[in-house]
């Protein structure tokens, strides 16, 4: 490999042919036995999904020919309200090229799509024991922190579960 300190990188918006790329990289950085939280599940269907109803908030990085990292949002308006957010769902950079300014220049894409839309305020999330990510967003202006609790419940021991099972055998 490449020294890649030499910033031969450039952000531009996502393209069609970039979607593999773009889900194997999420792949790669969101495994569930990391990030277990199912609250939101990267799968097959992110990509596509945030770049046919959103595609001016979805940027790549470019290194060598090849998919280093990416910036998928959206942009969302609130009903009866002056106010439209930039949402950054999904940020990831090659594990490889990290520490490299990759994740900030996405950072900076999406943020200036998101005021030339008319955005007012942007908001991200991500897993509490993300340390990484949460300085990373600090770092970037984030703040007003929002704990949420996201309970699950197990429905194989509800006889509703059990009655459905016994039918299907």
């Amino acid at each position: 490999m490449h020294n890649p300190s030499n910033r031969s990188f450039h952000i531009r918006e996502m393209e069609l042919e970039d979607i593999p790329a773009v889900y194997a990289l999420g792949e790669a950085v969101f495994t569930a036995d990391k990030w277990p939280s199912l609250y939101r599940t990267w799968d097959e269907y992110e990509p596509i999904t945030l770049f046919s109803t959103d595609g001016d908030f979805c940027f790549v990085a470019d290194y060598e020919g090849r998919v280093a990292g990416f910036a998928l949002g959206s942009l969302i308006d609130k009903r009866k309200s002056a106010w439209s957010y930039g949402y950054l769902t999904w940020l990831a950079v090659d594990p490889e090229l990290k520490r490299l300014g990759i994740a900030t220049q996405l950072m900076g894409a999406i943020t200036d799509a998101y005021i030339r839309a008319g955005a007012r305020m942007m908001i991200v999330d991500t897993d509490a024991e993300n340390t990484t990510a949460i300085s990373f967003f600090r770092r970037h202006g984030f703040r007003d922190e929002d704990r949420h609790v996201y309970l699950s419940k197990n429905l194989t021991d509800h006889p509703g579960y059990r009655r459905r099972r016994r039918r299907k055998d």
